[in-house]
This record gives structure tokens, sequence and C-alpha cells, in this order.
């Protein structure tokens, strides 16, 4: 877990995914090597002047996050070096985490999401560029929404049974 530890240290006066240089060691995997896996975009979704953006991965153990986040920092379409917040989660090899990167509780959101859609092997980052503008509870809901479109454009979603019913208390 140290590497998750030296991972979520960021640097001071940037934004909350920057990210120290990371290294795995070997000189066959270097950080800025092409990420293995398709990469899946959510939407854009802007409300006033806030901009929401996900990406979703397969992820198949943690130690592979930082080299994740830091191919995200280094698409030149995507400009994540000035994104306000950066909020993940991930479930892989039968650990989850997750971070709010700014934006608390955002990051339990989304590893609630992962838990309750059944999602495993995958990571899901939500970039937030702030507009200014107070969101009030309304963030909560973008954050969710442009995480699941995310998941959903990379089939990580588990569908329900038509049959399968949830488990609750009856109505009487």
């Amino acid at each position: 877990m140290s590497y998750l530890r030296a991972f979520l240290r960021t640097r001071p006066n940037q934004s909350t995914c920057a990210l120290r240089p990371y290294t795995t060691g070997s000189d066959s995997d270097p950080p800025d090597a092409e990420w293995p896996h398709p990469l899946y975009a959510s939407s854009r979704l802007t409300d006033r002047k806030s901009i929401f953006v996900a990406h979703a991965s397969i992820l198949s153990h943690p130690a592979y996050l930082p080299r994740f986040i830091e191919h995200l920092h280094a698409l030149p379409r995507l400009n994540v070096k000035r994104a306000t917040h950066c909020m993940y989660a991930y479930r892989a090899a039968g650990v989850a985490g997750q971070s709010d990167g700014g934006e608390g509780g955002s990051g339990d959101r989304l590893e609630r999401l992962l838990r309750l859609t059944g999602c495993e092997n995958v990571v899901v980052v939500v970039w937030r560029w702030y507009g200014g503008v107070k969101l009030g509870a309304d963030r909560w809901k973008h954050i969710s929404e442009v995480a699941r479109e995310a998941l959903d454009t990379g089939g990580f979603l588990v569908k329900r049974d038509d049959g399968q019913k949830k488990k609750g208390k009856k109505k009487k």
C-alpha cells in the first residue's frame, strides 16, 4: 500500500490531481507508456460554467492506478492539468479505494457507485473545472451522472435481469 500513499501526495500550488513522478522500478514499464487498455469517456456536462467529464478503464491491480492517472495527464486533448478537482474510485484485485480530489465526499460516492453496479477491475476518474458559481447538491448528481455514463460506455455496468427484484421491505 506504500505505492498508494506515495501516489496520494501532491505538489503544492497545483491541481489536486498533480502527481509526483511514478516509477515502477523497471525500465520496461515507463510511466509515460501507452495505457494498455481502452479508455472510455463521458460526454462533457456543463452547468453554470462548471464542466464535468469522466473517464473509465480496466484496472487489473491498484499498483497501476498512478500510471493510469499519468496517462490521462499526458493526453493532449484533455486539459486536465487545469482541472480544479480530480476524483476517482477503483475496484481491482479485491481492493477498493477512492480519492475526493478536493471535492469532499465525492470519492465515497464514486466508490459506492462501483460497488452497487457490480463493477470489478475498473477505475473511474471524474474531472471538474470550477466555473465560479457554487452548484450545491447538483454537483453530486453531475459527478454521478458522468461517472455512470463513462462506465456504461465501457460496458462495465452489470445489467440486472428483469426477473431479479430489489430486496427490501414490501409495501403494505
